[in-house]
């Protein structure tokens, strides 16, 4: 049987752009929907094995605890934001994408905030350091670093970094995340799921921006168009 020529069978396959679109639309539908569901679970619920077991985090490391949730408080976030516009306005190519994810972010404060709001779960009473009168699922300090500094992850991988700093990019991204949930717990501020509900409203809030980032075109291919 003859071989197909490469560029024969390339042609055929579908384009990447679209199957990776796809693949995100579905990525933020399950996200969401996982993020309900795990929502209604703890709706008017006692905690459980998992939460009750996440109270031995409590009081271990206050003081870096506190230091660690405090950068992720919205201050912090409107500064690294403002930064970005502007090395943005410098470099205009990069614009679109620091636009977007100030928007997601915006998003995702505002989402996290409703929905403490539907869920009304009572925050830990075995509080440390720091109390706050908010509900408690979700997660706001989850949700924002995932879809803040979890978007920009995502955009560096699709960028023309070298792939050993996209690595680092991931493992430095993932610390981080780790080590916000775990000052959250530290300060006895919210519930093992009620991180776990923050991080996934983080990425469905995070894969709705790329949704739009690759709707619109990232810098590279904006650049191959004009060229």
């Amino acid at each position: 049987m003859p071989r197909r020529p490469a560029r024969d069978i390339v042609s055929h396959l579908p384009p990447a752009p679209e199957i990776r679109l796809r693949d995100r639309i579905w990525f933020t539908a399950y996200y969401a929907i996982a993020f309900v569901l795990l929502g209604l679970l703890v709706f008017n619920r006692k905690p459980e094995l998992l939460d009750v077991a996440g109270r031995s985090f409590a009081g271990v490391g206050t003081k870096a605890a506190l230091l660690v949730t405090d950068t992720g408080l919205f201050p912090v976030y409107a500064t690294v934001s403002g930064v970005l516009l502007i090395a943005a306005i410098v470099e205009r190519r990069w614009l679109r994408p620091v636009l977007i994810s100030i928007v997601t972010l915006l998003a995702a404060w505002q989402v996290s905030d409703a929905c403490k709001l539907l869920f009304h779960r009572p925050r830990p009473t075995y509080w440390v350091g720091i109390h706050e009168p908010s509900w408690s699922y979700p997660s706001g300090h989850t949700t924002l670093v995932i879809a803040f500094y979890g978007f920009w992850t995502a955009v560096a991988w699709m960028s023309d970094l070298p792939i050993a700093a996209k690595r680092w990019i991931r493992v430095a991204f993932a610390i981080w995340a780790i080590a916000i949930g775990w000052s959250r717990l530290a300060l006895g501020a919210h519930y093992v799921t009620d991180l776990v509900g923050g991080y996934l409203l983080g990425a469905a809030m995070a894969s709705g921006g790329l949704i739009v980032y690759r709707m619109l075109g990232s810098p590279t291919e904006s650049d191959t168009a004009a060229a």
